[in-house]
This record gives structure tokens, sequence and C-alpha cells, in this order.
């Protein structure tokens, strides 16, 4: 697995806590563009096809912690 840029790790906490591309780049001050190229890189470097699948992976993996994150 490639590992996560910094941002990627970021876009990727906030999809795990269920927001949506607008919010998540409300939040981190990106386009929505932008927010939508991070989770393009992010399903490849995780093998994945969709945000569930993301989700779980990053919480499977412990790139994400879910007590952190709730």
């Amino acid at each position: 697995m490639k590992s996560l840029t910094e941002r990627e790790i970021n876009v990727l906490y906030y999809l795990v806590l269920g927001m949506t591309n607008k919010e998540i780049s409300e939040v981190l001050n990106i386009s929505v563009h932008t927010t939508k190229a991070h989770l393009e890189s992010i399903f490849e470097k995780l093998n994945v096809n969709n945000r569930v699948q993301a989700a779980i992976k990053a919480v499977t993996l412990d790139l994400i912690n879910i007590k952190e994150a709730v």
C-alpha cells in the first residue's frame, strides 16, 4: 500500500466521520474539486472503490482511530 499524504489523512478522517465532500472542503478550506481529487487518490492507494470501503479500511488498518474520530 502506498503511503497517504497528511492532507489525504485529513480528508479520510472527515470521511470516516461521515461528512460529505462539501462539508470536508469547507472544514479543510479547499475546493470540492480538490476534495474529490484527494478521495480518488485515497481510493487508489487503499485499493478500494467507494467511501464505505475506504472508511472501513482506514479503521481496520488503524489509519484513523475511531475513538478519536467520534
